[in-house]
This record gives C-alpha cells, sequence and structure tokens, in this order.
C-alpha cells in the first residue's frame, strides 16, 4: 500500500510538472513575436544573404529559412522552368543566385506563405516559397521592378517593402520617387505609381531628401502605409493620395543604431532592427515615438530587413472596442437623413456626398480636442484648399466652403491633427 501511495504521488507530481512546462511553453509562445529577417551568415557580419525566422521579442532565432551556401532550385515565377544563367554587366553578378547581391527589402505574404524581396543593384522581383521542403526560389524573369541601374545607383535602389492591408505587395525606392504596387495573384502585376509628394507641413522634412533613405515600411489596417528611414525618421503615408506625411523622430534609441528593419505587432508598437548593431530590437509607439529595449540578454542578428505579416492598429484597447454601427449611429445624429451619401471613417463623416452645392460640411466624433487641419486635394494629393478647425465638442460638425470655379470630379479630403497624430482621408465627388 505504502508503494503505490508513492507511486501514485510520482505520477500526480510528475503531471503537474508537465502541465507547469506546458502552461510555460504557451506563455513563451504567446509573447513571441516573429519575422523574416535578413541577416549575414553571422551576427555583426553585414552580407546581406541569408534570411531567418527570428523572435524579435528574445532576439531568438527560431528557423533558417535560406543560407547561401547551400543549394536552391531556382524558377521563373511565370512558368515555373528552372532560370538560364546570366550575367548582370551592371551588377557585375551571375543573378541566376537567389541573392546575387545583398538586400536589403522583403515582404511576408501570408496568404501564400511566400517571402518577396528584390537584391541590390538588380531591378528584378523575386520571393521564396515557404512552403517548400526543400529551397525554392522564384524569378520575375525579365520584368522591370524599379529603375535602378547597378550598385552603386543608390538613389534608384529598393530598399523599402511591404505586403499592405488591401492584398497588394508595396516598394519603395530610396529617393521616394518610385512607389511600386505588385499584385498578388495568380497572375501578379507590377505597377509603377510615381513619386511621392511631401505634405505641405513636412518643412524642412522630405521624403526625398538623402536622410530619408534606407530603413523599412509597415502597414496599418486602415490602408496605409508608414515609412521608417535608417535615419528613424517616420513618415505615413496615403496610399491613394500618394502622399508622405512627416509624423517625427523615434526617441529613445542608443547612439549608432540605425533602424533599418521593421515590423509591426498589431498596435501602435514597431519592432525595429539595425543593420549594424547586435546589442538588441527595440520597441517604439507610432503615438509617443518613443523606444525601448524588448530583446534583453545575448547579442541579436543584426538585420537589414524585417517582415511578418501584423498591422499597425489591428488590435484595440478594450476601452476602444466599439461596433462599427455604434460609431456611425453617433455620427449620423448629427447629420440630415435627406443627404445621399454618408462616408465614416475613422469616426469622421464627409456630407453631402456628391456636393451639388459649394460646399460640405465634416462631422467630427469622439475626436481628440484640438486643432485640426482640413486639406481639399486632387486625386494626385495637391492641395487645392486648406481650413482649420479647432475641436473641442465630442461632436462637431465644421463646414468646408469649395473654392470657386472647382471643376466637377472625383477629390479627396484629408483632415490632420496639429501633433500628428491623427490623419484620416475621404473621397468626395463633386458634381
Amino acid at each position: 500500500m505504502f508503494q503505490n501511495h508513492f507511486t501514485m504521488k510520482r505520477i500526480l507530481l510528475l503531471s503537474l510538472s508537465i502541465s507547469f512546462i506546458s502552461v510555460a511553453q504557451a506563455q513563451k509562445k504567446d509573447k513571441q513575436v516573429t519575422a523574416y529577417a535578413i541577416t549575414g551568415v553571422q551576427k555583426g557580419a553585414t552580407s546581406w544573404t541569408e534570411v531567418r525566422l527570428v523572435d524579435v521579442a528574445t532576439g531568438e532565432e527560431l528557423q533558417t529559412i535560406y543560407a547561401s551556401a547551400a543549394e536552391a532550385e531556382v524558377l521563373n515565377a511565370r512558368t515555373g522552368k528552372p532560370v538560364a544563367k546570366k550575367d548582370n554587366a551592371a551588377a557585375r553578378v551571375s543573378v541566376d543566385k537567389p541573392f546575387a547581391t545583398t538586400s536589403a527589402a522583403c515582404a511576408y505574404d501570408k496568404k501564400h506563405n511566400r517571402l518577396y524581396y528584390t537584391p541590390m543593384g538588380i531591378n528584378q522581383l523575386r520571393y521564396i516559397d515557404l512552403k517548400a521542403k526543400s529551397p525554392k526560389v522564384y524569378f520575375f524573369e525579365d520584368e522591370t521592378f524599379g529603375v535602378v541601374k547597378g550598385k552603386h545607383d543608390v538613389a534608384a535602389q529598393i530598399t523599402r517593402m511591404v505586403v499592405a492591408s488591401d492584398g497588394n505587395g508595396y516598394a519603395l525606392s530610396n529617393d521616394g520617387n518610385h512607389l511600386i504596387r505588385f499584385t498578388i495573384k495568380k497572375k501578379p502585376e507590377v505597377t509603377d505609381l510615381g513619386a511621392l509628394t511631401d505634405d505641405l507641413t513636412n518643412g524642412r522634412f522630405s521624403v526625398h531628401s538623402s536622410s530619408s533613405y534606407g530603413g523599412d515600411m509597415i502597414a496599418d489596417k486602415q490602408g496605409n502605409l508608414y515609412l521608417i528611414t535608417s535615419n528613424r525618421a517616420v513618415y505615413k503615408i496615403n496610399i491613394e493620395g500618394m502622399q508622405a506625411s512627416y509624423i517625427g523622430s523615434i526617441k529613445g534609441l542608443p547612439s549608432g543604431f540605425s533602424t533599418n528593419g521593421a515590423v509591426a505587432t498589431g498596435d501602435s508598437k514597431v519592432i525595429v532592427s539595425s543593420s549594424g548593431n547586435t546589442m538588441g530590437y527595440y520597441s517604439f509607439d507610432l503615438i509617443t515615438l518613443q523606444a525601448e529595449q524588448v530583446s534583453n540578454g545575448n547579442t541579436v542578428f543584426n538585420a537589414s530587413d524585417l517582415a511578418n505579416a501584423s498591422f499597425a492598429f489591428e488590435k484595440k484597447k478594450k476601452d476602444e472596442e466599439k461596433p462599427k454601427e455604434e460609431i456611425t449611429t453617433v455620427a449620423a445624429k448629427t447629420i440630415p437623413s435627406t443627404q445621399q451619401e454618408i462616408i465614416v471613417k475613422n469616426a469622421i463623416a464627409v456630407y453631402p456626398n456628391p456636393v451639388t452645392e459649394g460646399y460640405f460640411n465634416l462631422s467630427f466624433t469622439d475626436q481628440k480636442p484640438g486643432r485640426y487641419q482640413i486639406q481639399f486635394m486632387d486625386v494626385t494629393g495637391k492641395v487645392i484648399s486648406v481650413q482649420q478647425a479647432n475641436i473641442a465638442s465630442k461632436v462637431q460638425v465644421e463646414e468646408f466652403r469649395l473654392p470657386k470655379q472647382v471643376a466637377a470630379g472625383n477629390y479627396l479630403v484629408r483632415v490632420t491633427s496639429d501633433d500628428g497624430t491623427y490623419t484620416n482621408t475621404n473621397k468626395l465627388i463633386v458634381q
């Protein structure tokens, strides 16, 4: 009987130990923030030819995705046939190698489990098939992706890339003159959307300046892009208006920490990596721009780029979780029921839409009190007219008078808070 009691006690202790281990493992997994990182062969190396899956919350490497020393099957993305060996005189490399040169731009396609990237100095889109049991890399052969003329053509290098919430991939040249969209579907299409324009409030900060080169892009759930330059500057990009708005500079990063890779974590936080610093990964808040170290302890892989499937502002705090119907109802109370169309987006309603008289109204609902700038723009992002609004009430309606002799057509209405923490853009039709 004593022996049976002792055996049962051992079984109970073993079961409890297994339970504690399982709980600890589950908690550890919940805290993981995974990202694909373009790194060197080892920590501190700057030959960006390796791809690893890392936990950016701890710095731990979870899996080697691609190693330059290993053999990989290289196929044409359209036909699936093997890629023939070629030399690129401008790049002075054999372009048939997956990482013939280094790379500083990648984007994760969660739907098809692919990692898109482009090599430096070679204007070609490529992707790694993450589902394949052995390394498979696909090239969009003989298809122009950007205008780079070689590895020394710094301005035209593509160093920023992301898959946005609209399901498309976007890549941006260093000089901001080429925002390239690539669709992710059965027959992908590549479109150079052209140059970004600077918001009028950017002042001396320009998305085209050499100080804005490098870095990475992330996307939010509302359809915007965020550019984090290697020099710590943050711009919000409205894709439809092709406009970049300077938000500010990241604070609290250590000296010498360049911001080269970036991934969203689902809320307002962004985790960044440095191409030359191995002391850790850092997180900063898109609202306050304040940074703090997230990976403590051992050194991490310095990375030229990061990619994952998370969007900024994807998650909401519990006190912010309101059904869309409730927001629409609150806004609609201030709007006459006879209007033809109401657009409610981020708690700002624009009406009437289409505009038939010479003015339209903006209904501000539950917005932070303060000064806001209202910009009336054409579809290219060119500002036609500007008006200021001081918001002091929970629900407030502002009238915007259209300039005289505005032609009929499609326009954009952009609202920005003076502190740069809020931006909203709506479509408007003038008849």
